[in-house]
């Protein structure tokens, strides 16, 4: 069987919208591959039909040997849907993982399929490699005997079977060994790289016309509406957002979006949706 074919995709999803239905659709259609939504659903059930879904919650995860959970896991721990998802289907040699907020073009899904096809590495993540400083969330390896230096980001991961394992032993020894430490899922891939010696490849090697940090890294967002509406674009796209979910981050605060951080979606947006925006943003600014 071939590594794509072998290879499980999951969709990390806190509610299946539009970008999340946009990545699901694409990778089967385009892509013939198995996909799962892995949803949280603590705050409500999330209809994926009819796409599988798992359900992330405090209980599954206590139920594969996963407790002493903090307040914000379901944020911070995306490698959690790594474990449900290999418990509950276990007969696969790679998983997979990719946010909801990832924009995946059409013209992009069979190049990046291809690269896991032609990749045999354990690890393959953006911006994976030893940093010249510990990232912030990594620290927590120097207390497991690993270094910290080392980092990735998280919008689209995939592992092997042996990685996964190997990262789920790192994540309850740091549960249980260093509680107090605020170890993220990039910090437990790079630190179960180093603990089982895995081969990693950078998705941006492996799709260097694709993958940059100008449209792929973790801030400033991107507009929804207007990349889609591009339909020459190949490039990937993290985080990205919907006009209407931008509005209400900013009435409510919820990202403390502010004019510098929404740079990309004010120079993408159309008259209207800017002019919208930039009056949310006084209003916010005002009320503050």
């Amino acid at each position: 069987m071939s590594r794509a074919k072998d290879t499980l995709f999951l969709i990390r999803a806190k509610e299946f919208d539009r970008p999340a239905r946009l990545l699901a659709e694409r990778l089967t259609r385009i892509g013939g591959v198995r996909v799962i939504v892995v949803v949280d659903e603590r705050g409500g059930l999330a209809d994926t039909a009819p796409f599988e879904k798992i359900s992330l919650h405090e209980e599954a995860l206590a139920g594969i040997g996963l407790t002493g959970l903090p307040e914000n896991w379901g944020w911070f721990y995306g490698d959690m849907c790594y474990y449900l998802a290999a418990s509950q289907f276990p007969d696969y040699s790679y998983y997979a993982l990719i946010e909801s907020d990832v924009y995946l073009p059409e013209l992009s899904v069979k190049p990046l399929l291809a690269a896991f096809e032609a990749s045999d590495a354990d690890a393959i993540a953006a911006q994976l490699a030893p940093t010249t400083e510990p990232k912030k969330f990594s620290k927590g390896l120097a207390a497991l005997n690993l270094n910290p230096a080392w980092g990735c980001i998280f919008p689209l991961s995939r592992v092997s079977k042996g990685l996964l394992t190997t990262m789920q032993d790192l994540r309850r020894d740091a549960l249980h060994k260093i509680p107090e430490q605020k170890l993220n899922d990039e910090g437990v891939l790079v630190g179960a790289v180093q603990r089982g010696g895995f081969s990693v490849a950078r998705l941006e090697d492996l799709l260097p016309a694709l993958v940059s940090k100008d449209t792929f890294d973790t801030n400033p967002p991107h507009l929804l509406e207007a990349i889609a509406q591009d339909e020459h674009e190949a490039r990937l796209f993290h985080p990205v957002v919907m006009f209407e979910t931008v509005l209400a981050r900013i009435e409510s605060g919820e990202k403390n979006y502010t004019r510098h951080r929404l740079r990309n979606v004010l120079r993408m947006a159309q008259p209207p949706m800017e002019q919208a925006l930039i009056q949310a943003l006084a209003k916010r600014e005002t009320s503050t």
